[in-house]
């Protein structure tokens, strides 16, 4: 197969005239230097932007799609994976949150984004009804009745503006979410607020807390579609949506409790190092939101001491005390509030970014 980049506004208008190609999606928003490192890293046949088609001379594959993680500097992980993995994932999916072609998806992940990408397959494989809306509509009224949503944290707190009556449940992944808005999602749902954890290497889907029991509140559930292990304090996983065989180390610091629901601590490169005493910048952030109710977002990051910066009423001397009062090593360097916290060209925040910008 050819391999088509698809840089477009709608990339789900286009997906299935497409499907005899490898695929790869891109954010049409995206810095020109981001987009020139990601063409020049996918070895495409076809470009296809909304202004047009550019071809050129690119390889064969078998693969039926690239997913790619990401990157602040054009350091990009790039996987491949086959029609196969992708119907795995999509089965998987449905399998575990009942998808079928009586619900109604309300789509706001974008689709070069792995959260967005992998609901998109699974909503194709149910046959169920979806509705493609922006964040930025959150702002008005959604003339939309959808039984199943899923999104970040961030996005879901702006979905309270809403009344979704028919909601099945509400599904949140892609960074943790914090116990107060739970709790806030849960009142506003009415019915299962799933936390579940993925990641692009696995085509976005790899643990859940159930659709039907336990409902974890601060772990990601259970193993879903992958078996998964915890090696000497860091998380690793195996199975057949995996882009490579055998076990992958996630570089995820993680451990599984007496009911075998596994939590994400924080990743093993955001660590910060005060003298020999590793914090994780994650724990903080799950703290401070469960003990400062003014904050909206806050960042956690830092190399040899903690720096903090946040959204919200909050006052930066209380924010600070919370960090102080949480140990003594995390007494910050930084605290600092702001209107908007920065992120990377995938839309993440990037702690590195952050330790830089920040310096």
């Amino acid at each position: 197969m050819k391999r088509v980049v698809l840089c477009v506004e709608h990339p789900e208008q286009h997906i299935q005239q497409y499907r005899d190609h490898s695929i790869m999606i891109v954010n049409p928003a995206t810095s020109t230097a981001r987009l020139q490192y990601l063409l020049d890293n996918s070895d495409y046949s076809l470009l296809v932007t909304d202004t047009g088609i550019t071809p050129r001379s690119g390889g064969d594959y078998s693969d039926a799609a690239v997913w790619y993680t990401s990157g602040t500097t054009g350091d990009s992980k790039f996987c491949t994976f086959t029609q196969s993995q992708l119907d795995i994932l999509a089965n998987t999916i449905c399998n575990d949150y009942e998808l079928n072609a009586n619900d109604r998806y309300l789509s706001i992940m974008p689709l070069w984004h792995a959260h967005g990408l992998g609901m998109y397959w699974a909503a194709q494989r149910a046959q169920c009804e979806v509705k493609y809306i922006k964040p930025r509509e959150l702002r008005d009224t959604i003339d939309y009745s959808p039984t199943v949503i899923s999104a970040i944290p961030d996005l879901l707190r702006l979905f309270m503006k809403q009344s979704f009556p028919d909601l099945r449940f509400v599904r949140s992944a892609s960074s943790a979410l914090p116990t107060q808005l739970y709790n806030s999602l849960k009142s506003w749902s009415g019915g299962p607020v799933i936390e579940a954890f993925g990641m692009t290497e696995a085509c976005s889907h790899c643990f859940t807390n159930p659709l039907h029991g336990e409902q974890r509140i601060g772990t990601v559930g259970l193993p879903s579609g992958i078996e998964a292990r915890i090696v000497n304090g860091l998380l690793e996983i195996q199975g057949p949506s995996v882009h490579t065989p055998g076990w992958f180390a996630t570089g995820d610091i993680a451990d599984q409790d007496h009911r075998g629901y596994y939590r994400i601590i924080g990743r093993l490169t955001d660590r910060i190092d005060i003298r020999g005493y590793k914090i994780d910048p994650l724990s903080i952030e799950n703290q401070l939101y469960n003990t400062v109710p003014d904050i909206t977002q806050v960042a956690v990051f830092g190399t040899n001491r903690v720096m903090c910066v946040y959204t919200g009423s909050a006052a930066p001397q209380q924010v600070k005390q919370a960090i102080t009062d949480i140990d003594l090593h995390c007494n910050p360097r930084l605290v600092k509030q702001v209107d908007l916290i920065p992120v990377n060209a995938a839309g993440k925040v990037s702690r590195s970014m952050l330790t830089e910008f920040y310096q």
